[in-house]
C-alpha cells in the first residue's frame, strides 16, 4: 500500500498473498488426504509376501508438516490486517471464528501428534486431527464463498 492512501475495505488480502494462501491451503489439505490414502489404504507388499506401511507414506506426512509450517506463517502474516481486522470491524465473524478454531486445533493436535509417546493417545489424537483437517474446507470454502459473494 502506498504512504498516504488509506484501505477502501478492512481484510482485505492482496492478490499475490491471497494466491499464496490459496496454494498452501490446497498443498497442506491434498497432501494431508494422499498420506490417509497411503496410511490406511495402500500398502506395499515384500518378497515374502507380508503387507508393511508403503514407503511414499513418509513423503508424504513429510511434505504435509511442510506445507503445515508454511500455513502457520501465513496464519501470522494474515493475523494483523485480516484476522483482527474483520473481527474488529464485525466481517464474516461466524466464518471467520469457526476458520480459527480450525486453525488453532489442527495446530494443537498436529504439535501433539509429533510429541506425545503413547500408542493410544497418539491414535486418538490422529482420528481427532484428520477428521477436523478433512471438513476443515469446508467452512474455509464458506468464507471465501461470502467475500467474492459480498464483493459484487
Amino acid at each position: 500500500m502506498k504512504p498516504g492512501k488509506s484501505r477502501s475495505r478492512v481484510g482485505v488480502i492482496a492478490a499475490r498473498r491471497r494466491t499464496t494462501l490459496y496454494v498452501i491451503a490446497l498443498g497442506v489439505w491434498l497432501t494431508g488426504a494422499v498420506w490417509l490414502l497411503y496410511h490406511y489404504f495402500i500398502r506395499s507388499v515384500d518378497q515374502f509376501g507380508f503387507e508393511n506401511i508403503h514407503p511414499q507414506q513418509q513423503y508424504w506426512l513429510v511434505a504435509h508438516g511442510i506445507f503445515a509450517v508454511a500455513a502457520a506463517w501465513m496464519f501470522g502474516v494474515l493475523w494483523p490486517g485480516h484476522v483482527l481486522g474483520g473481527w474488529r470491524a464485525k466481517i464474516r465473524r461466524t466464518s471467520g471464528g469457526w476458520l480459527f478454531g480450525g486453525v488453532a486445533w489442527l495446530t494443537l493436535t498436529g504439535v501433539a501428534l509429533y510429541y506425545i509417546g503413547s500408542t493410544q493417545w497418539r491414535e486418538w489424537t490422529s482420528l481427532a486431527h484428520w477428521v477436523i483437517g478433512l471438513g476443515w474446507v469446508v467452512p474455509y470454502f464458506v468464507h471465501v464463498w461470502y467475500t467474492r459473494n459480498s464483493q459484487r
